[in-house]
């Protein structure tokens, strides 16, 4: 089994988008995913309501993607976010997604 770390880092909700249709396709196929959203991509989420519904409905509650908690609360949208990522320290999650032998995709 595969294991893919998807790194959304992109404001464009094209590249988003297709970071969490890539993440659902391999999810599917069997493989273990895992999706951090970092930086500007937190900013699209929190005011994304068409992309907060596709992820509650792709990604159950023991699947739910992570988004870094400094950028959250540095943007005011930690709130916004509830319910649709679990926020992580994002630095801490990468390092340790990477000593559990995840392959790190940027989005």
């Amino acid at each position: 089994m595969t294991k893919i770390l998807s790194l959304v880092t992109s404001r464009e909700t094209e590249k988003i988008n297709m970071a969490l249709n890539f993440s659902k396709r391999q999810k599917a196929a069997g493989h273990d995913i895992r999706i951090l959203f970092f930086g500007p991509s937190e900013g699209v989420l929190a005011e994304n309501e068409d992309m907060k519904n596709a992820i509650k409905a792709d990604f159950p509650d023991s699947d739910r993607p992570k988004a870094c908690i400094a950028v959250a609360q540095m943007q005011n949208i930690d709130a916004k976010l509830k319910g649709t990522a679990e926020l992580v320290r994002a630095g801490e999650y990468i390092t340790k997604s990477i000593d559990e032998g995840y392959a790190v995709i940027t989005f």
